[in-house]
Order: structure tokens, then C-alpha cells, then sequence
């Protein structure tokens, strides 16, 4: 079985990847420090294909069909036939770590976008990163959770994992810093015979 990574940045199947992946899959927390990540996969089978309108019908897992749009940015667009197997990856990993500082709430990122070589099946990963200036607005210390408000005094509640050793010493007021890394990687692939 031929297959490559994808991004979803540029590709068709990225667009329509968003609608394959399921929502609320219970996220592993490795490591010290609030650091979390969470990996949701998912395939479908391409049902349907019009090269002039470049849409793509998927058959998603759950028998539900989803149509896409290829933009012209999906490199090897005609490498896609009746049948192939579309995996859509997206992972998101975020670490948060506590420091002393004054410094306002703030956010800041970068984007990369690979695509597989001309001749290949479609394929495309994206990984973007955002770091975030938070401060801790409220802590729960029996659910472990910490609300933060960040950028334009939006708050989350974030689940703190039992091994961050440090969240005993988080304070209301303390600023924080929130890295998180969002990636997704489409591959299209012949069926196994």
C-alpha cells in the first residue's frame, strides 16, 4: 500500500479533513509541567470525483458522505481515483509553563506547510504553533482545573495533569505561558487488495 503524509493546509481533503475527525477523544497527558496532547485519526474512502469542479465525494467511517472542494494548491490532484483511502492525523500538544513577569497577555505563532512530491499522491501536513501570555484568573484545586485569561481577556479552563508537580505553587495572578503546537497530516493511499 502506497501511502504519504499530507498536509491539510493546502490540500482539498484538508478543508473536508475538519469534518472527518471526531470531536472529544480524551487526551493523554504525558511528562511534568501542564503539558497535554491529543491525536484524533480517521479515514474515509473516496466515493466520488469531478476533475472539472475538483470535488471529492468521502465516505467517511460512519458511512456519512462529505463532498470538499480540492483548491488548485492540492499538488497531484489527478493521482486521486474511486476507492483510495483518505487518513486525516490531527494532533495538538500544549505545554504550559509558569513565570515571574509583569508582561501582559500577548500571542504569537508560525506556520509551516509541506506537500508530497509531483508525480505522488496528494499529500500535505501542516504544523502550526501559538505561543500564549496568559494570566491565572481562578484556581480549583480539587478538579485540578485553571481558569486563564489570555489575549483580549478571553479565559479558558484548562485540566491540569496529576503529575504537574508545580501546580501546587500556581497562584491567582501568576502569569503563564501556553505553547501549543496544532498539526494535521492528510494521506491519500490505494486500497490493501
Amino acid at each position: 500500500m502506497k501511502s504519504i503524509t499530507v498536509t491539510i493546509g493546502i490540500c482539498v481533503l484538508l478543508a473536508g479533513a475538519t469534518n472527518l475527525i471526531a470531536q472529544d477523544q480524551p487526551a493523554t497527558t504525558p511528562s511534568p509541567g501542564l503539558k497535554s496532547e491529543d491525536t484524533k485519526v480517521t479515514k474515509a474512502t473516496v466515493e466520488k470525483i469531478d476533475k472539472d469542479t475538483r470535488e471529492v465525494t468521502l465516505k467517511k467511517e460512519d458511512g456519512k458522505l462529505v463532498t470538499i472542494k480540492a483548491p488548485e494548491t492540492v499538488r497531484n490532484f489527478d493521482q486521486i481515483k474511486v476507492g483510495d483511502i483518505v487518513t486525516a492525523k490531527y494532533s495538538i500538544a500544549i505545554a504550559l509553563a509558569i513565570r515571574k513577569s509583569d508582561e501582559p497577555p500577548s500571542a504569537t505563532g508560525r506556520e509551516s506547510v509541506e506537500r508530497a512530491p509531483l508525480g505522488e499522491k496528494p499529500a500535505a501536513e501542516s504544523r502550526k504553533t501559538i505561543q500564549i501570555n496568559a494570566v491565572v484568573k481562578d484556581i480549583d484545586r480539587d478538579k485540578r482545573e485553571v481558569t486563564l485569561v489570555g489575549p483580549e481577556e478571553k479565559t479558558k479552563v484548562v485540566k491540569v495533569p496529576e503529575d504537574m508537580k508545580k501546580f501546587d505553587d500556581l497562584k491567582e495572578g501568576d502569569h503563564v505561558v501556553v505553547t501549543a503546537t496544532e498539526s494535521i497530516a492528510i494521506s491519500v493511499s490505494e486500497p490493501e487488495k
